[in-house]
């Protein structure tokens, strides 16, 4: 984020700026867009550029639960470092990043590329959504037409033998199982072993599989480690591999048929 496009200026989104999922308009690499129910506000990486959200308009950049007196007057502040950007909860309710991180009230984290749905929970019937995205350098942050050619999903690769042992392991992820939690060494090895041509799995040889895929993805991908969930991490390095595993389509459903499992 080092050069900054001075054509590109702090401003207000456009109405036609309907969600960020789908990418951003054209912008430097760095920069950074912002959209609530309200309207948006997008900026480039320029260092001490603080970009404000809450419900007290015009005092923020983006509006969001303006009717709500639960989301704060500040929320939550957005800082650019010149290198990256930060995401701060200056409110008193906690904002859920993805795989359901959840940021709390005086703490702050950098914002990863690419997008991040932001939710906060006022009740038990209402979420306010706050879209982000920090543009990458990749065509993946550029918005496409209706008529442009699908693209692949942004897959990991995996081995033949390493999508058998990660089907067995997100097994109850990949049925659709109400709040699914990894399957136990023991099962992992128990199910590998019933698939015909494959024998010889121990809870030993299942783990050490699963951990050299979680190892080449820890440069890439957040809470793949305990020094980032702290110890005792339980399953929750394996559920954060297996959400990052099916957000990016690299585990499919059809994938349970190299187990034989057909329910």
């Amino acid at each position: 984020m080092s050069h900054v496009d001075d054509r590109f200026s702090p401003m207000l989104l456009p109405p036609t700026v309907g969600g960020l999922a789908g990418g951003s308009p054209p912008a430097p690499p760095g920069s950074i867009f912002v959209l609530a129910a309200g309207g948006g506000f997008a900026a480039p990486p320029r260092q001490r550029f603080e970009l404000l959200f809450g419900r007290k308009e015009p005092d923020v950049h983006v509006c969001i639960g303006s009717d709500d007196p639960r989301i704060s007057r500040t929320h939550g502040r957005i800082v650019c470092t010149g290198t990256e950007w930060w995401l701060r909860n200056e409110g008193q309710l906690p904002i859920r990043l993805p795989q359901s991180t959840f940021l709390l009230s005086g703490e702050e984290m950098p914002l990863a590329q690419g997008y991040s749905p932001l939710f906060i929970r006022t009740s038990k019937e209402r979420v306010h959504l706050l879209e982000v995205r920090v543009v990458g350098s990749g065509p993946k942050d550029t918005v496409v037409g209706p008529d442009d050619k699908t693209r692949a999903p942004d897959a990991w690769e995996v081995t033949e033998t390493e999508r058998l042992v990660l089907t067995a392991l997100a097994l109850r992820y990949l049925r659709q199982e109400t709040h699914p939690q990894p399957q136990s060494w023991k099962f992992v090895a128990k199910d590998l072993n019933n698939v015909p041509g494959q024998d010889g799995w121990t809870e030993k040889r299942a783990a050490n599989a699963v951990l050299r895929v979680r190892e080449r993805l820890v440069p890439y991908v957040s809470g793949l480690t305990l020094k980032e969930v702290g110890d005792p991490a339980g399953n929750l390095l394996n559920h954060n591999l297996i959400q990052e595993l099916l957000q990016t389509a690299t585990l499919q459903p059809p994938d349970l048929w190299l187990l034989g499992d057909t329910e």
